[in-house]
């Protein structure tokens, strides 16, 4: 049974670390590919995707079913690629009826028997699929029934039927290396990864209001031993020619011991690869020791997850911590002379525009980068529960926008934060820093690009015409000479 699986496209470059799990699992079980809709091409993980027509990703799913044939078509699906991969469902079961269909990944954990029922998949796997899937393919060619796998959705008689999920992996250092080599965007980047990503820990026990991660991976945190984690980096060195890596985890640093031995590990090991804290580290669990080491070993940046600088919104969210301890992490950060930037969330439950505008003189007065996101309430959550009583939805979370443009669509309101207003702090934060380019859709015409970004600014008055001006400016003598800023530059 040869089996094809995809990762559709979607608002960001990144690889599915998910993916490669499962493909390691299975690749001794069966012939196998990733179509990977989401690097094309592959790139630094974070940078923008453009959006990619409809008519191309069929162009490229049918291409990859001629060239490998494939019995089964298994989808990755998060909530923000839910649309597109209910159509990619569609389309291979419309036109090519004889491929049996596969759903798994983080929506499917969450909202699984809707997406089945509603794009009519054979089966769906809940929670980590490494397992579950293998048990789950080995049962559609005669090893057992699928009614009988924990974290198996299927059909029975017409109706869905849902098992429960297994109790979750303990040992992560019993699992294979993830594999990428099967990768579209890495066979056709001859094997290379530029920014290998590292996923070195599962689950979170902190008890973030709007955070998914509970549900999906449980609230025990799960770690690979430090010389595992060095283990896997020597070899996507070697397999990959990877010249950096990314730390993709959600709670990298909450075992400062083990943090600080990857960092000695590196270190000893001789492993010169540059790296960052993608994902958003905890800045209670930052040290100025384990600073220290994390530059030692090569760090050059990391995100923090501040969320709201306004205490009252920071309170409700419950994340653990307290701002002063965010500063003091931010402190040590900067004493190890690391990069540091933060993560802040337009929107969430009991914020204002008042509020939201408070990240801005965080940001001046930490010395720190920002990173702003429209706030994309999940199901599960508490935050999601909060606009059931409170809000009012605008629109379905699914392929909801996070960042990105000026053009940023809320998926609620409330009385006292209408729509209106909540895009117009997202962009004034943007104006009061001067990132303009926040603001510009990197994959418009560069004309146009601009004449929509000023057309953002002008409603700001004189002085955010002027920095605007003056930013343009700069650009066009940073692109004449030759300048390039980047996080490393700066």
């Amino acid at each position: 049974m040869r089996i094809l699986f995809i990762d559709p496209p979607g608002k960001s470059r990144g690889l599915n670390s998910g993916l490669a799990y499962l493909a390691a699992a299975l690749k001794e079980s069966f012939p196998l590919r990733v179509l990977d809709l989401n690097n094309i091409p592959l790139d630094l993980c974070g940078g923008p995707n453009p959006a990619m027509p409809v008519q191309d990703a069929e162009r490229k799913i049918r291409a990859a079913a001629e060239e490998f044939r494939p019995d089964v078509v298994g989808v990755s699906v998060k909530t923000s690629t839910a649309g597109i991969s209910g159509h990619i469902v569609e389309f291979i079961k419309s036109g090519m009826p004889k491929i049996i269909t596969l759903a798994g990944g983080p929506h499917i954990t969450l909202d699984g028997r809707k997406f089945i029922a509603e794009h009519k998949v054979d089966f769906g796997v809940i929670g980590e699929g490494e397992d579950i899937a293998l048990r789950l393919l080995k049962a559609l060619e005669g090893e057992g029934r699928a009614e009988e796998i924990d974290g198996a959705l299927y059909w029975q008689d017409g109706r869905l039927g849902e098992n429960p999920p297994p109790p979750l992996r303990r040992n992560l250092d019993a699992l294979p290396f993830p594999d990428f080599s099967a990768f579209s965007s890495v066979m056709e980047n001859r094997g290379r990864i530029i920014e290998y990503p590292l996923l070195s820990s599962r689950g979170c026990p902190c008890d973030c209001s709007f955070c998914t991660m509970p549900s999906l991976m449980g609230r025990t945190w799960r770690s690979h031993t430090p010389e595992r984690v060095v283990a896997e980096l020597k070899e996507a060195g070697q397999k990959y020619g990877c010249t950096r890596f990314t730390v993709v985890d959600d709670n990298f640093t909450l075992n400062t011991g083990r943090a600080e031995r990857i960092c000695d590990l590196l270190v000893a090991e001789n492993i010169r690869l540059p790296w960052n804290s993608q994902n958003g580290i905890r800045a209670d669990h930052i040290s100025p020791n384990l600073a220290a080491k994390m530059k030692r070993s090569g760090c050059t940046h990391v995100w923090i997850g501040v969320e709201s600088a306004d205490e009252d919104v920071f309170r409700h969210i419950k994340k653990g911590e307290t701002l002063d301890n965010i500063r003091e992490g931010i402190r040590a950060l900067k004493q190890a002379r690391i990069r540091v930037g933060g993560f802040f969330i337009v929107g969430l439950p009991l914020s204002t525009r008042e509020a939201d505008l408070a990240s801005v003189n965080f940001v001046r007065a930490e010395g720190i980068d920002g990173w702003w996101f429209n706030f994309v309430p999940y199901l599960r959550t508490r935050a999601w529960d909060w606009i059931e009583a409170h809000g009012r939805w605008l629109r379905s979370p699914e392929d909801a926008l996070q960042y990105g443009s000026g053009d940023i669509e809320p998926v609620f309101e409330t009385d006292d934060y209408p729509r209106e207003i909540r895009v117009r702090t997202y962009r004034e934060i943007h104006v009061r820093l001067g990132l303009f380019e926040r603001l510009a859709d990197p994959f418009a015409k560069k004309k146009g690009r601009w004449r929509k970004v000023y057309s953002l600014v002008r409603p700001f008055g004189l002085r955010a015409i002027l920095s605007f001006l003056i930013f343009i400016l700069k650009r066009n003598v940073r692109r004449r000479t030759g300048t390039r800023l980047t996080w490393e530059a700066i």
